[in-house]
């Protein structure tokens, strides 16, 4: 029996070491040497193309940026991107590494337009684009990335934290020399300036009737609205500028025709869009091809008149709003007139008149609830009902606006102006003599 046992440990031993060797991996195949080849490859491939990449990225907001990438191989990337005018101009240079974490890793490691989306702080993104992000989030993107595939021609991306995603495409020669002569840069800042000078753009459709544009650089979102039995129907898209112009994604889609994308003529200074081949042009018209009114609940809810003088202010209502806010600041109570904020709910035919005030550093609210009516043709009246009691203790203060918003009829429509872009304009029909304008917002 003793014989036997013997036998069998030395047969199980055999049997482990035969066992060890058959696992154990060949010389160049253990999965560290592993990674480090695979970093290897993929920055030959980031480097190797010869024009560099274009990228979208897709935060985790959805919203979408379009980034130009040319990597070289001492770690240094230079990069432009359509985050705002400043870092859509010639490519300027910040580092990255090719790290091996749990997957292998595409880390942007100094403050670059990918930063700029991430920053906690919104106010930095909003500075340079009016773009607003969370605070603590930013855009909710990323700038340290896992490599999901990498083939000739494309490299996909996941964001670590956001889980955004980035998707490079090996550029052209011809959009490398439009992205490294900064004429992204050019698309954006003519694009604002040709929004500002012509508000009231519109599509002509094949039924005659105009289509309005709306280019929101803010939001990222182009929209072309029509208005069918008095309700605005609107169609819209997200946009990311190109050297070319605007690349929509989706496209838009529209009695059967597709629009994938409207390019800019720097020479006539106009969008177009191609269709069937033919040449369609944005037109400008002098006027609102929808009245304003119409977007009520739609688009906007509010219109915020600011403590200092806008374009578009009568000079009696700016005596009257002046006068108002030296009476508050020397009475009783010591109080500091900032916005007064016009909100609309067409829901309920309401209206209410905040009035914000400041008394030291503490922020308080004089309500002026209204009911009221509107014609067919946008005309307002409003009939005022009891305000709340801060609304109570600077009636009086407040008079010289709350009689005319008590007594006359109001029409709402836009202001024109070159610098602020469109406003909405409160104007009184009774007396022609006192009108407003105020930025259109939307406000809970």
């Amino acid at each position: 029996m003793k014989k036997i046992y013997f036998l069998s440990l030395v047969l199980l031993t055999l049997l482990s070491a035969c066992q060890k060797d058959d696992n154990d991996p060949a010389p160049g195949q253990r999965p560290d040497e592993r990674l480090v080849k695979a970093l290897a490859d993929y920055k030959v491939q980031l480097t190797g193309a010869p024009y560099g990449w274009k990228a979208t990225l897709i935060t985790g907001q959805n919203r979408r940026y379009n980034f130009f990438l040319k990597f070289n191989e001492n770690d240094r990337v230079s990069m432009s991107a359509d985050v705002s005018s400043s870092s859509a101009g010639t490519p300027t240079e910040s580092s990255y590494r090719l790290k091996a974490m749990q997957q292998p890793a595409l880390i942007f490691d100094t403050y670059s337009p990918l930063h700029l989306l991430a920053d906690p702080d919104p106010a930095v993104l909003f500075n340079l684009s009016g773009q607003e992000g969370d605070e603590g989030q930013g855009m909710y993107s990323d700038f340290e990335f896992t490599i999901d595939s990498v083939t000739t021609n494309v490299v996909r991306l996941t964001g670590n934290l956001q889980q955004s995603k980035m998707v490079l495409v090996q550029a052209t020669q011809e959009e490398f020399d439009a992205y490294t002569a900064g004429k992204l840069k050019t698309i954006i800042d003519e694009t604002a300036a040709y929004s500002k000078a012509n508000p009231f753009l519109f599509l002509p459709s094949a039924s005659g009737t105009k289509l309005q544009v709306d280019i929101n650089a803010a939001n990222r979102t182009f929209s072309l609205v029509a208005l069918q039995n008095g309700t605005v129907q609107i169609i819209s898209t997200s946009f990311t500028y190109t050297p070319r112009g605007l690349l929509f994604e989706p496209p838009l889609v529209l009695n059967g025709i597709t629009i994938s994308e409207l390019l800019w003529d720097s020479a006539q200074q106009v969008y177009y869009a191609e269709v069937n081949g033919n040449r369609v042009v944005v037109q400008s018209s002098p006027t609102a091809i929808i009245p304003l009114y119409n977007f009520i609940g739609v688009t906007f809810n509010t219109v915020a008149v600011p403590p200092q003088p806008l374009p578009g202010w009568s000079p009696d209502f700016t005596s009257k709003q002046q006068q108002i806010a030296t009476t508050l600041l020397n009475g009783n109570y010591n109080l500091r007139l900032d916005y007064m904020l016009f909100l609309f709910n067409p829901q309920s035919r309401s209206m209410q008149l905040y009035v914000v005030i400041y008394q030291g550093s503490a922020q308080f609210y004089a309500v002026y609830p209204y009911t009221y009516t509107q014609t067919a043709d946008g005309v307002y009246k409003f009939t005022a009902q009891t305000p709340n009691g801060n609304g109570q203790v600077i009636a009086e203060d407040m008079s010289p606006i709350l009689n005319h918003l008590n007594t006359e009829s109001f029409v709402l429509d836009y202001f024109r102006d070159p610098t602020e872009g469109p406003l909405g304009q409160m104007k009184s029909i009774e007396n022609p003599d006192f009108y407003f304008t105020g930025s259109l917002e939307t406000l809970q």
